[in-house]
C-alpha cells in the first residue's frame, strides 16, 4: 500500500461497478483487512432489522455481529467468531424459504462474522446480503440506495482510517 493509499482508494472506488460482485471484491481486497472487516459489520448491522422484524426471538445473526466486533477487539478468537458465524448461517438457512429479507439479513450477519475471522470475500458477501435484504424490502430503488449507502460507508471508513 502506498503512502497516499486513501486518495488512491477513493479514486478507485469511483470506478468500481459496485453492482459487480467480482469488481467489488477486488476493490475490497486492496484495502486494509481491518477496514474491510469493519465494512462487513456495518453492512450486517444495516441489514439486521429485516431479520429482527421477522424473527425477533432468534438472536443468532445479532450474536454473529457481536462476535465479529469482539473478535476485532481481541476479546474472542477465530474459533469462537467462526462458531457465531455458523450460527447465523444456520439461522439464515432455516429462514431461506419463509422470508427472503430475513434470510438475507442473517446471511449478512454471518458473512460479517466470517469476514472478521477469515477472508475478504466474506465482506463482499456481507455487502451482497445487505443489498439483497434492502431489495427484498423495497425492490429496485432500495438496491440503488443500498449501493449508494455502501459506497458512502466505505468512503467514510477509508477517510477516517488511521494507519
Amino acid at each position: 500500500m502506498t503512502t497516499n493509499w486513501k486518495a488512491e482508494a477513493i479514486d478507485a472506488l469511483q470506478t468500481v461497478a459496485w453492482g459487480n460482485w467480482a469488481e467489488r471484491c477486488d476493490f475490497l481486497s486492496n484495502l486494509p483487512m481491518r477496514l474491510v472487516q469493519e465494512f462487513a459489520i456495518l453492512c450486517a448491522e444495516k441489514a439486521l432489522s429485516a431479520w429482527e422484524r421477522d424473527y425477533p426471538q432468534d438472536g443468532r445473526p445479532k450474536a454473529a455481529i457481536a462476535a465479529a466486533k469482539a473478535f476485532l477487539g481481541g476479546a474472542i478468537g477465530e474459533e469462537a467468531c467462526g462458531e457465531a458465524a455458523r450460527g447465523a448461517a444456520n439461522a439464515a438457512n432455516a429462514a431461506a424459504y419463509t422470508a427472503n429479507a430475513a434470510y438475507c439479513a442473517a446471511r449478512a450477519a454471518s458473512a460479517a462474522a466470517y469476514a472478521t475471522a477469515y477472508a475478504t470475500a466474506y465482506a463482499a458477501l456481507a455487502a451482497d446480503a445487505a443489498l439483497a435484504a434492502d431489495a427484498a424490502l423495497a425492490a429496485d430503488a432500495a438496491l440503488a440506495a443500498g449501493w449508494d449507502w455502501q459506497i458512502q460507508a466505505c468512503t467514510s471508513l477509508i477517510l477516517d482510517w488511521e494507519d
